[in-house]
């Protein structure tokens, strides 16, 4: 059966649940985002969240918090807004991947950066050893553009290569 999903904007008592998520997988989320190192309170991932409304407010950033079965899941974001372009991020919960839900809210977020923001281009960056983050720009029909070196920070303070993919309005089907 396939899990019910919704996009809601981010809440600041998302905080707790999005915090535990992120506690539990904290070692594969290192493996590629940098910030898993310092979100380290519920207080942090509140912090961040309110951050966030505030770049949400002033349209520097869209961001969905997303909810699977009645629980917050992970995130979703389009951000880097510059020449109608924008970047997309994304993280689900470990327990959840695999499912088709990502490339789903993926969609989701194509929908609203095509449609709503009137985007021209949508990027998505992913590590080449990131197998999971580009099968869903694959399912998604996204464009491999190349690969950036040293581009994406890591963990460690140094710098791993990036995957670029880019899909375009007109290449955009819901």
């Amino acid at each position: 059966m396939t899990p019910i999903i919704n996009l809601e904007n981010p809440q600041l008592s998302d905080a707790p649940a999005l915090f535990a998520q992120i506690e539990a997988d904290r070692e594969q989320l290192l493996q590629w985002l940098p910030w898993a190192a310092t979100t380290r309170t519920v207080a942090d991932e509140a912090a961040f969240l309110q951050y966030c409304q505030q770049r949400i407010a002033d349209h520097k950033l869209w961001l969905a918090t997303i909810w699977v079965a009645n629980q917050p899941a992970g995130l979703i974001d389009l951000h880097e807004f510059k020449d109608d372009h924008a970047a997309v991020g994304y993280w689900l919960a470990s327990s959840l991947r695999g499912q088709g839900i990502m490339t789903r809210c993926l969609a989701a977020a194509e929908q609203i950066g095509f449609t709503t923001l009137d985007l021209h281009v949508i990027n998505l960056l992913a590590a080449p050893e990131n197998k999971a983050s580009r099968a869903v720009a694959a399912h998604r029909h996204f464009h491999q553009d190349g690969i950036l070196r040293d581009y994406l920070p890591t963990s460690d303070g140094s710098y791993q290569d990036a995957v670029i993919y880019s899909k375009l309005a007109d290449e955009f089907e819901a």
